[in-house]
């Protein structure tokens, strides 16, 4: 099946120093998409905002299925690295394999026993607050349907269950609103089980995880955040987290991963991103230079001018970026920015 992301249109708002200078000279976008987040009980740590959906970023999906497809037409092994409660393994593997005979065989990771626990039930929940919301409807896009089959080939509609899978607190909040709250439930179908195997792993021990295999990919989307210290936007306000985000050397940390992937890669394979905006603004700590500091007026927050992921990344030439996707943020607007890293052989 072959299936194309479809282009929307949104109207150009105010032009901030910070996107101009580093975000590729994009035009900012307002965003018209409403963000909710802590909406899944994917984590114990109840401070700790979670937004994840099946086909999050579908473009980046999209491409990213594309460009295995023609790196690795046989097949290759891909590492899921902050993989939740297993939403988006369930969506790479609907729009990468064929159902019936998986060529690209996906291996979970995550550090919080919630998720893993939440991950091995294979229950999930599809409401209208997230990205997935076009699951549940029936609708003209031809893009969304073919993407609403391949769902159903893997999963099966269910009554509601016993576990508890989304922030109640948050839900019945969303309801003093009077917004209409549609919810329904799926499972991962009996004889696909087989193929999602979840296991606690941190992407720091990457090359102590199956210490004898090289990978056609890893994934590692909107998860930098948990070892970079980086926060931007949100109110911080106990001195235990803020210090952190001071003393953090954001860039150091990033490195680390970075040539930890680029060994674990076959290659050209593939390191994929997230495009949430603690991937791609940066808050200043103590190790930023003082040249590369900007206080944004408009949130009243220091940041980095230059961006620590891209520095890591483009050291030395070890990877090139070959695919874009968009940055939707309330704060600054929207901008384009580099999902899919590809591995230089050196």
């Amino acid at each position: 099946m072959k299936i194309s992301p479809v282009k929307s249109s949104r109207t150009t708002c105010y032009k901030s120093p910070y996107k101009e200078n580093i975000l590729y000279g994009s035009n900012p976008i307002c965003s018209n998409k409403i963000n909710f987040t802590s909406l899944k009980q994917t984590t114990g740590n109840e401070n700790l905002f979670i937004d994840t959906a099946f086909y999050r970023d579908l473009p980046t999906l999209l491409g990213f299925t594309k460009l295995m497809h023609e790196e690795f037409p046989n097949g290759a092994d891909i590492m899921d690295f902050a993989c939740s409660n297993g939403e988006e393994a369930i969506s790479l593997y609907s729009l990468i394999n064929d159902k019936d005979a998986p060529k690209y065989k996906i291996h979970c990771y995550d550090t919080s026993d919630k998720a893993i626990k939440l991950a091995k039930n294979s229950i999930y929940s599809v409401n209208n607050y997230n990205d997935d919301y076009f699951l549940l409807y029936s609708n003209n896009n031809k893009l969304k349907s073919d993407i609403k089959r391949c769902f159903n080939d893997l999963m099966e509609e269910i009554s509601p269950p016993d576990i508890k899978l989304n922030d109640e607190r948050y839900v019945e909040y969303v309801k003093t609103f009077n917004i209409f709250f549609n919810e329904k439930y799926f499972k991962l179908k009996d004889q696909y089980k087989h193929n999602f195997k979840f296991e606690k792993g941190d992407i720091r021990n990457i090359l102590n995880i199956q210490p004898d295999k090289q990978v056609g990919a890893v994934f590692f989307r909107n998860a930098l955040y948990h070892i970079t210290s980086n926060h931007v936007f949100e109110n911080i306000y106990d001195k235990q987290t803020i210090d952190r985000i001071w003393n953090t050397d954001k860039y150091e940390a990033i490195q680390d991963v970075v040539d930890k992937v680029y060994e674990k890669l076959l290659s050209g394979g593939f390191l994929v991103l997230g495009n949430d905006e603690k991937e791609h603004i940066y808050q200043v700590d103590k190790y930023t230079p003082k040249d590369e500091i900007f206080f944004d007026e408009n949130n009243k927050e220091y940041l980095r001018l230059k961006s620590p992921l891209l520095k890591a990344l483009k050291k030395d030439g070890k990877f090139k970026p070959v695919y874009t996707s968009t940055c939707k943020t309330e704060k600054m607007g929207d901008f384009k920015v580099y999902t899919i890293w590809q591995k230089v052989e050196k």
